[in-house]
């Protein structure tokens, strides 16, 4: 199979509820020409939390908050190489001086778009991450709080239960259980050591034993391969 990508989006809102756009330069090699959630590719150096604070940081002068809100597979038109694509409901904390550099800027345009006119124009990936984060910003979803290991790979898990602690919010110890979960089925379906050993201290402190956590990595680690499998180009020699 061929390298894996992981992006990441920031979804952002104006006060009239209109989502930010931004149009990809036609020199780039992925998605070329085409209107996108702020976004970009998670080096290997990066955590995939980090990548869309750090977009918003370099591209418009903004430190932002940016909480996981949901992830969709499918591949990248050109290579089809299998690609994780996250969502982050983002707001902004503070805007800095100066400005971006346009010469590595791979986004020429930006505007604000009527949500329902978002959908229809992002890929299928972006589309389905926005159309889903609406849903749950109309019920009244806590982004912050309101994770669990399903929301997390957009599936249901076999065997898996509730682990919410009331009909409203997580506790901490089960949002350090999903996060846990996250990472293990993220480093099964890319093929690569993502580190998610802090992941498994905190739940471990929080409470969690180490056959539960081991059982926890099982049913990630079968979810993360299912989805690479699912998005993995089918083979050219196959007839």
């Amino acid at each position: 199979m061929s390298e894996s990508l992981i992006v990441g989006y920031g979804v952002m809102f104006d006060d009239h509820g209109r989502v930010m756009l931004l149009r990809r330069r036609n020199r780039e090699e992925l998605w070329p020409g085409q209107w996108w959630l702020p976004g970009d590719v998670t080096p290997l150096s990066e955590e995939p939390d980090d990548t869309v604070p750090r977009l918003f940081a370099q591209l418009m002068r903004q430190r932002v908050r940016a909480v996981y809100a949901h992830t969709v597979y499918g591949p990248e038109p050109e290579s089809q190489r299998h690609t994780i694509h996250n969502a982050y409901l983002v707001t902004v904390e503070e805007a800095f001086d100066g400005a971006p550099d346009d010469e590595s800027n791979p986004f020429e345009a930006m505007e604000w778009w009527d949500a329902s006119s978002a959908i229809a124009e992002l890929p299928d990936q972006q589309s389905e991450l926005l159309a889903n984060v609406i849903e749950r910003l109309d019920s009244g979803w806590d982004f912050a709080a309101d994770t669990s290991l399903d929301d997390l790979f957009a599936e249901e898990v076999p065997g898996s239960v509730d682990m919410r602690s009331g009909p409203d919010s997580l506790r901490d110890r089960d949002v350090a259980l999903a996060r846990l979960a996250g990472r293990i089925a993220a480093s099964a379906a890319l093929a690569r050591d993502l580190d998610w050993d802090a992941d498994f201290q905190k739940a471990l402190s929080l409470g969690w034993t180490r056959p539960e956590l081991e059982q926890v990595g099982v049913i990630a680690t079968e979810l993360g391969r299912a989805a690479s499998l699912e998005c993995a180009p089918a083979n050219e020699d196959e007839n």
